[in-house]
């Protein structure tokens, strides 16, 4: 077939796809907007929004939402509606039949009938997801509002609001089986760079569900959604997508259900929690007794320092933590100094503290956690300054440090007797890496710090120092598999959290964004994801050219100390072309732009002046950008 006959009939098959998939979508909707969803069954509602947004990434992927704004690139480009036409429209007219005959016949039973009253929500459909928390890009959000309109012009009854009278819910988990079975067999007839585009963008979405999600009921809703195991009364369709797809769309949701899990036990440890969950949402979300997960304080003589590190100021340590059975275990510790309350002092209490490190000592120690997350599993914290039995101790000597215990990696290629290694020191120590080893790490790290902030928790000391390896016995370290460290100024990104702010370190205000660097309460700004990301730019910078910030941009340490403004100006110097163009011409243009817009922030990330960072509506948008613009750009890079 010539070049011309053949773009002739892409797209002449894709414009008749175009027309069905608007049924499709109308038929969805309507079935989504339908009002009384039993309240144990909402998160049958929640699994078909998943299932519909999986429909819209794969008209997105294969371009025929593309033809709707009259784009016809991405068809002409593709072969799928030239090679695949006839399963192409056979699909989409089984997507549509689907929710028509489904409709009707639940309309006969009379379990579902129309709504009495009229209202705006079919043709707004921003208002729909709104209240359903889930979000919805504006680009599908336009595509759904022009066709619901489009409905409600060729039959006003058509497009009525749908009621449950009695919910089926056999029926509704047949329609879901059959409905993922037929967007399996869509994805698998698109080559496999698409199938993976798909794939991403499905995560992306999910995550953004994760973002508007808090309460404890919510989140169980989204676990039985991700987890659900339909078994549909019926034979159905066998899905031909390839096995390596189906195990990343199956891992992908797992993970996401243990992000979930892990919010949802953040989220129970908040004394202001005065709601008590029920036993099933317990045990769907593996939440035990939060109460005593929580109770993670050990006494310090069960620590044992080595003397010589112990006098030594440094941010960890290791150490032998003592057994209930008597035996010992290597650990190591991370330190979180502290300040006795004085009059006027503006930092949170020790009393506060305290409970903050008690709350991240229990999300760190909470199992399982994804590979992902990429932190130690924390056994628990002591108190350094604790009292002795007879309670002689000199007050004024007394230690003021909290330490944080972790448990050094279950894996037998590792050294069980050298220390971790930080970054910082690997960047003054060892020769530059491979390019590809800096992408790996760039991209673990910057995976890590979108899942902490997916569970709602600002980092605040991202920086070289606080990035560690573990050593082989041949003391070699893995640099796709780093574990992010100094949580010691960690806390949620709620509006309600006391700001722990961090002492004067100049060279650790190189690595933070100039607005959270002020100790004046009135001109600091309160601690957010985006500055984190800031952080987590500075980083990228050091990777690139495999050595400290300070010596990169030839700052004298000494100096900033008296000079702290020359801190302050390291933004506008990091974006300033030549640093921009040395990163490029070291690991790449994608990486230079990724970098760019983690220190840049602002529209860059979806955030506009007095957007409120703690509202899940704006933490979704970020999350989106963050992943699209920074991590799955990484992830793109071929060496």
């Amino acid at each position: 077939m010539d070049p011309v006959s053949a773009a002739g009939l892409a797209l002449g098959v894709a414009s008749i796809g175009l027309q069905i998939y608007t049924g499709c979508i109308q038929g969805i909707q309507l079935l989504i907007t339908a009002m009384n969803y039993p309240e144990d069954c909402e998160y049958l509602n929640l699994r078909l929004r998943m299932e519909q947004q999986r429909l819209f990434a794969w008209s997105e992927t294969s371009g025929l939402l593309d033809l709707d704004a009259k784009n016809q690139k991405k068809v002409l480009e593709s072969n799928t509606f030239v090679l695949h036409r006839q399963t192409v429209l056979d699909l989409l007219v089984q997507v549509q039949c689907l929710f028509r005959e489904f409709q009707d016949k639940q309309e006969r039973h009379r379990n579902l009938q129309t709504a009495g009253e009229q209202d705006d929500v079919l043709e707004r459909p921003e208002k729909d997801a709104a209240e359903a928390r889930f979000p919805l890009a504006a680009r599908r959000r336009d595509f759904i509002k022009k066709v619901m309109l489009s409905l409600r012009e060729s039959s006003k009854e058509a497009a009525t609001r749908l009621r449950w009278v009695s919910f089926d819910k056999v029926a509704f988990e047949t329609l879901l089986s059959r409905f993922a079975t037929l967007n399996d067999n869509m994805t698998d007839i698109l080559d496999a760079r698409l199938q993976v585009e798909i794939h991403h963008t499905v995560q992306d979405t999910n995550r953004g569900v994760l973002q508007l999600h808090h309460k404890i009921a919510d989140l169980g809703r989204l676990v039985m959604a991700l987890n659900v195991k339909l078994e549909a009364s019926v034979p159905t369709p066998v899905s031909h997508m390839s096995a390596s797809q189906k195990e990343a769309n199956a891992s992908g949701l797992q993970l996401l259900s243990q992000l979930a899990k892990f919010k949802a036990f953040n989220e129970s440890m908040e004394s202001e929690t005065k709601t008590p969950w029920d036993h099933a949402t317990a045990m769907c979300l593996g939440l035990g007794n939060p109460d005593e997960q929580k109770d993670l304080m050990i006494d310090r003589s069960m620590i044992k320092l080595d003397p010589a590190v112990d006098e030594a100021d440094l941010p960890r340590c290791e150490a032998l933590l003592t057994l209930p059975s008597g035996g010992e275990k290597r650990v190591w510790v991370e330190w979180k100094e502290y300040e006795r309350q004085k009059p006027d002092d503006s930092s949170p209490p020790k009393e506060v503290i305290i409970e903050r490190v008690r709350k991240l000592a229990a999300l760190l120690n909470h199992s399982p956690k994804p590979e992902a997350f990429r932190t130690p599993h924390c056994l628990g914290f002591f108190d350094k300054a604790s009292r002795s039995p007879d309670g002689e101790d000199d007050e004024d000597a007394l230690d003021l440090r909290l330490g944080l215990i972790f448990q050094r990696p279950l894996d037998e290629s590792l050294d069980a007797s050298l220390p971790p290694v930080s970054l910082r020191e690997l960047l003054v120590s060892v020769r530059r890496p491979r390019v590809t080893e800096r992408i790996k790490l760039a991209l673990a790290i910057s995976n890590c710090l979108l899942y902490l902030h997916a569970v709602n928790w600002l980092h605040k000391g991202l920086r070289s120092h606080n990035i560690v390896f573990f050593q082989t016995t041949k003391g070699q370290v893995d640099y796709s598999k780093p574990y992010l460290s100094g949580f010691d100024f960690s806390r949620p990104a709620r509006p309600e959290e006391m700001t722990d702010i961090p002492g004067d370190d100049a060279e650790f205000d190189l690595y933070r964004h100039p607005q959270a660097q002020s100790t004046n309460p009135g001109e600091r700004a309160r601690f957010k994801k985006s500055f984190d990301i800031y952080s987590l730019g500075v980083l990228l910078v050091e990777i690139a050219h495999w050595d400290t910030i300070d010596r990169i941009l030839r700052i004298n340490l000494s100096i900033v100390r008296s000079r702290p403004s020359i801190a302050l100006r390291l933004k506008s110097s990091l974006l300033g072309p030549d640093m921009m163009a040395a990163i490029g011409a070291a690991v790449g243009e994608v990486y230079e732009k990724a970098t760019q817009i983690c220190i840049s922030g602002g529209p860059s990330l979806g955030l506009e002046d007095g957007d409120d960072e703690t509202d899940g509506a704006v933490a979704a948008r970020l999350s989106m950008a963050f992943y699209e613009n920074v991590v799955k750009e990484l992830e793109s890079v071929r060496v």
